[in-house]
């Protein structure tokens, strides 16, 4: 009698065995499914959709790599989001950097597979304090890097960015296609909204920097004589100063 129920519970005990084994078994393979998902290389661009990606040859550990976002907004206009707030500690006690998100936007061609930026119609840099959690609401510094609403650019130097098409999926590249390339673009948790005056909104800004341009500042006198007072002695001596 006892042997039966010896037998009885080994039994059971192997039934729930069994029953565990499957069960992380269906867990690993749904875990797969969602990694596969997750990683699958994009290997057609739509309009609206927020993509991001990553480096390749960054000199960073994982954890300290940008995020990188960019949304084609209609047939002609993109915007392109780099996020470098959400670093390690160490990453900003390393070099007393600040932590700051870039936004530009700009216009854009479709070339056969490859969709090459043309022109920039804003540069924004939004600047925050290192010692504080970057969410939605929080206070930071906008700079506009901008004058006129353009800046000076030419797709054929590489100043820009592309959608390149590279084997079978995309990746980002300059604009001449002869840069350093990310890896393949992926479909992004993140969504980009569809202005770059909705992104802004998402936290208090106040504006620090006044507008300039890359590349067409002039470039101001170190001193100009004409902006000291001229003095005359009553001997005729001439100096020049305060």
């Amino acid at each position: 009698m006892v042997n039966k129920k010896i037998i009885y519970k080994i039994a059971l005990l192997f039934v729930m065995f069994l029953s565990l084994m499957s069960l992380v078994a269906c867990s690993q393979i749904k875990k797969g499914i969602n990694s596969m998902s997750e990683d699958r290389k994009v290997t057609e661009i739509k309009i609206g959709e927020t993509y991001t990606m990553s480096w390749k040859n960054s000199d960073f550990i994982e954890a300290d790599r940008s995020f990188d976002y960019i949304k084609l907004l209609d047939d002609k206009t993109f915007i392109y989001v780099s996020d470098d707030t959400q670093h390690s500690k160490e990453y900003y006690q390393r070099d007393g950097d600040n932590k700051v998100i870039s936004i530009e936007s700009g216009t854009y061609e479709k070339e056969g597979d490859n969709f090459i930026q043309k022109s920039y119609l804003s540069d924004q840099g939004l600047v925050f304090s290192p010692d504080i959690d970057v969410k939605k609401g929080v206070s930071g510094k906008l700079s506009n890097f901008m004058s006129k609403n353009e800046k000076s650019f030419d797709s054929t130097k590489g100043g820009g960015v592309a959608i390149e098409k590279h084997d079978n999926y995309y990746r980002i590249n300059s604009s001449n296609l002869k840069g350093n390339p990310s890896d393949a673009l992926h479909i992004s948790e993140v969504k980009l909204p569809d202005t770059v005056e909705e992104f802004l909104a998402q936290y208090n800004l106040t504006s620090d920097v006044k507008p300039q341009s890359y590349g067409r500042t002039e470039k101001k006198k170190m001193f100009d004589p004409a902006q000291f007072p001229v003095h005359r002695e009553d001997d005729g001596t001439i100096w020049i100063g305060f």
